[in-house]
C-alpha cells in the first residue's frame, strides 16, 4: 500500500479574479468536492504542493487536514490547472474518497527486469505507459504496479496490459490490449531494412550478340 502524504490546507474566502492576489503570494486555490459532500473552497502553500509532486505521491491517496480542525479528510487530486503561458498551477481540484470503498485510480508503473531482445538482439525498450487504471479500496492503493519485462525475447515482442500481474484485490480498468512495453529495432536497423527493401533489383545483363560480316566473292 502506498504510504499517506499530508497536505495542509485553510478555508478560503477569496474568489474568482481575487484569487489572482492568492497565486501571487505563493498560495495555490483549490477545491474539495464529491463523496455527497458539499464543495468546499480552500487553499493551499505552492511549495507544499510541489514538495508533493516531486516524492511522486500525486496520484495516491492524500491527507487533507485544516490547521483548526482535528478532524482530516481524504482525498485524490482529481484535476491540476496550469497557466498556460508560464506553466504554473493556478487551481487544485481535490476529490474526496473513502477507505473503505472501491475506487478507480491511476498508478505509476516501475518496469523491472532486462528485455533478453535488448540484451541479445541490441533492441530499444520503449515505455508506452507510464500508469495504469485500476480499481481498489482506497486503503489498497499500492505505491506502484511492477512491469517484468523479461518475457520481452524478441524484436517487436509487446506486453499488454492484460499481462501485468496485480494483487488480488485490484482490478485492471485500462484496456487489457493496451501496449505497456515493447522493444524496438534501432533507428539504424530499421534504415537498413528499409534500404534493402528499397534497393532496385540488379539488371539482368544484356544478351551477347554475334554479327556476321558478309565478304564479296
Amino acid at each position: 500500500m502506498a504510504q499517506r502524504t499530508e497536505l495542509e490546507v485553510t478555508r478560503r474566502e477569496v474568489m474568482g479574479k481575487a484569487t489572482k492576489r492568492l497565486r501571487k503570494a505563493g498560495i495555490i486555490p483549490a477545491n474539495i468536492f464529491g463523496h455527497k459532500e458539499e464543495s468546499q473552497a480552500v487553499q493551499l502553500e505552492a511549495i507544499a504542493f510541489e514538495r508533493v509532486v516531486r516524492s511522486h505521491a500525486a496520484t495516491g491517496i492524500i491527507t487533507l487536514r485544516m490547521p483548526d480542525s482535528s478532524a482530516t479528510q481524504t482525498a485524490l487530486i482529481r484535476r491540476v490547472q496550469h497557466d498556460p503561458r508560464s506553466g504554473k498551477i493556478i487551481h487544485i481540484d481535490f476529490f474526496r474518497v473513502s477507505m473503505t470503498e472501491r475506487i478507480h485510480v491511476k498508478v505509476a508503473v516501475h518496469f523491472v527486469g532486462e528485455a533478453p531482445a535488448v540484451k541479445n538482439e541490441g533492441g530499444v525498450l520503449l515505455h508506452l505507459l507510464d500508469t495504469l487504471e485500476i480499481e481498489c479500496l482506497g486503503s489498497d492503493i499500492p505505491e506502484y504496479i511492477e512491469v517484468d519485462v523479461t518475457p520481452l525475447a524478441e524484436i517487436d515482442a509487446l506486453i499488454h496490459a492484460e499481462d501485468v500481474k496485480l494483487p488480488a484485490n485490484i482490478t485492471l480498468i485500462t484496456d487489457p490490449k493496451e501496449g505497456v512495453a515493447k522493444v524496438a529495432a534501432t533507428r539504424a536497423e530499421v534504415a537498413e531494412e528499409v534500404a534493402e527493401e528499397a534497393a532496385p533489383a540488379a539488371a539482368p545483363a544484356p544478351a551477347e550478340t554475334t554479327s556476321q560480316t558478309s565478304t564479296g566473292e
